[in-house]
């Protein structure tokens, strides 16, 4: 079992409430440009809900955070270089996960939202 993003040092999280719009981006700027680790701020004023900031800001969070998906992805993103591809070497997409991946990450079309 893997140990969690705050345990990990992947995560921080601040609880004191936080203006979204000056005070936040302040933050998540100088974390990020100190190769920090993800933000949660806990209680933003004016807002309901949580927010996460700098989720996707080191390529090895990056790389965790797909681990599971990234050859999937790297398929499709050279599919959709060149789709000629699976004619020619398809024993790289045998597996049938990948053009089936390719349909379901696809835009959908909504009625509404939430």
């Amino acid at each position: 079992m893997c140990a969690g993003p705050e345990k990990t040092g992947q995560l921080i999280r601040i609880e004191q409430p936080v203006d979204p719009n000056l005070e936040a981006a302040e933050i998540q700027r100088r974390v990020f440009q100190a190769g920090g680790p993800a933000i949660y701020f806990a209680s933003v004023k004016g807002c309901r809900f949580p927010m996460v900031s700098n989720l996707f800001g080191t390529i090895e969070r990056m790389r965790y955070l797909f681990r599971d998906s990234i050859q999937m992805l790297q398929r499709l993103v050279s599919l959709s270089v060149d789709p000629t591809d699976l004619l020619r070497r398809p024993r790289l997409y045998l597996n049938f996960k990948t053009p089936a991946a390719a349909l379901y990450a696809r835009p959908k079309k909504v009625r509404k939202g939430l």
